[in-house]
């Protein structure tokens, strides 16, 4: 096990939290430790090279200050534990079935592994894409597993936080920033191609990941501190469409508007798939909802984003007839992302690990090979070949208890900040679920899936705390009674009045 640079930081950082931070300070930590998708904490020779990115890292120390004895916080995380539960089923099956599953069907299933070439050479580009090898266990089965318990404390961390208005706070502000962060690092990376920041950012990408090439005919794809531009793309979409859905309910807009805005900006200019997918679903669910609720888009803010298409639109007119070159040639970059993809080698070579979780699914009818025993492309299928009906069943009503379709404050702004922020939280978490239903690789849901259900859990739990009534009581009328009860009443004492007390 070796500790690298960014890892020795976050030790320091993470003690000095522990010994005089508070809960609040440390779940901020973690939040900035989401930034660093392409490094590593910690690096693991004795599985393969794997590796503990920082986020994961970061968690050993919210635990920490979670459970040490004296903190006070055990009957939160039992609340947390118990709102979480579907999650909690989901993974701890997933877990179990992680260590049994490439055991129990080895050798009647092959799949492409995780992790690793099946062969040094390939025959042909067929056997390339369609590459496989017999079921076995591997150390991916650990570290997929090591990294579903680490989605689970995730949320559960997320819920203790979010349940104190002062948590609440600073994981709004936090995530601002890290936004901004995101989106200008972004845009670093693409202007200092070839120069001392392109060294100084790839310091950061130590970690076992592949570093793929980031230009394609002269342009320079924006990766970030990520290995590649789809993943810069991922984190962004699910935290612009949080800070932006703040920002609409009017959520700390002085921090989320911006953050939104820039993030907006550098998806915008990723040339990545995953921004564009991610930006066109959720423009397209806004629409539908502002369409069916009304007040679900304030006029303000909707003249606001009209202001800014508009803009935009002028700004593209500009640059269409001065620079018509640049224009035909971002064109052709963007449909060689998006258009042609599908039909490249890589969108077939994705197709079929797709694929592989249901035939998976079938085989095993309906158990599961086990969390990490094949690479596949989309979550829905990889929770299918993964962790069969239970997985899938917890899972589908995870979300929906986290998302309360039924609930208006879903979708339409409200007065109060806690129903605001985790309906922003639902709704980040659905686009995040709905892009890696088409490009994860792993069961896995992630950090970013388990802070915005476990925050939305407990910004908006299942049954609304009723605040007391403070308003004046009304009395009801002196009824009038007859003769015959009056001398009853006189025979059986005196009774009690039946309105309530002040």
């Amino acid at each position: 096990m070796q500790l690298t640079f960014i890892g020795a930081i976050q030790v320091l950082v993470g003690l000095s939290l522990f010994l005089a931070g508070s809960i609040e300070s440390m779940f901020a930590l973690l939040l900035v430790s989401t930034l660093f998708g392409g490094s590593a904490a910690i690096v693991l020779p004795m599985l393969g090279g794997s590796s503990i990115p920082p986020a994961q890292f970061a968690l050993v120390f919210m635990a920490l200050r979670l459970l040490v004895p004296g903190s006070g916080n055990g009957t939160a995380v039992g609340h947390a534990a118990r709102a979480n539960i579907w999650l909690a089923i989901f993974i701890l099956y997933g877990a179990a079935l992680a260590f049994i599953g490439p055991r129990l069907f080895a050798g009647q299933i092959e799949v492409t592994p995780m992790r690793g070439k099946v062969e040094a050479r390939y025959v042909s580009m067929r056997a390339y894409i369609y590459s496989t090898r017999p079921l076995v266990f591997s150390a991916q089965n650990i570290t997929t597993t090591v990294y579903l318990l680490g989605t689970l404390l995730t949320a559960i961390t997320a819920h203790v936080v979010c349940l104190r208005e002062t948590g609440r706070r600073r994981f709004v502000r936090t995530m601002a920033i890290v936004g901004i962060a995101h989106g200008v690092i972004g845009f670093l990376s693409v202007l200092g191609k070839g120069t001392a920041i392109d060294t100084v950012l790839a310091l950061f990408r130590n970690g076992s990941y592949a570093q793929l090439d980031h230009t394609y005919r002269g342009f320079v794809r924006m990766a970030g501190l990520w290995p590649e531009a789809s993943g810069f793309a991922w984190f962004g979409i699910n935290w612009c469409v949080f800070l932006f859905e703040c920002w609409l309910r009017r959520v700390d807009s002085l921090w989320t508007g911006p953050a939104a805005f820039v993030l907006a900006a550098a998806l915008l200019c990723s040339t990545a798939t995953t921004a564009y997918v991610g930006l066109g679903v959720y423009a397209g669910l806004l629409m539908l909802r502002s369409l069916l609720f009304p007040g679900a888009l304030p006029v303000d803010r909707g003249l606001m984003i009209l202001g800014a298409g508009l803009a935009m639109t002028v700004l593209v007119s500009a640059v269409m007839i001065a620079k018509p070159a640049l224009v035909t040639d971002a064109t052709e970059l963007i449909r060689h992302m998006t258009v042609d993809k599908g039909q490249s080698v890589s969108g077939e070579q994705r197709s079929f690990w797709a694929w592989q979780g249901l035939h998976a699914f079938v085989v095993t009818h309906g158990i599961g090979i086990g969390p990490g025993s094949f690479r596949s492309s989309s979550l829905a299928t990889a929770i299918l070949g993964c962790t069969g009906i239970v997985g899938a069943l917890a899972m589908t009503i995870h979300m929906i208890s986290m998302f309360k379709p039924t609930r208006l404050s879903t979708y339409a702004p409200t007065s109060d900040p806690a129903l605001n922020t985790g309906a922003a939280c639902a709704w980040a978490a659905l686009i995040d679920v709905i892009i890696s239903s088409l490009s994860s690789p792993t069961c896995d849901p992630g950090t970013d899936f388990a802070i915005l259900t476990g925050a939305a859990l407990a910004l908006r739990p299942i049954v609304p705390h009723m605040a007391p009534w403070r308003g004046p009581i009304r009395r009801l009328p002196p009824l009038t009674l007859s003769p015959a009860m009056a001398l009853q009443s006189a025979m059986n004492g005196p009774t009690f009045s039946a309105e309530p007390a002040e």
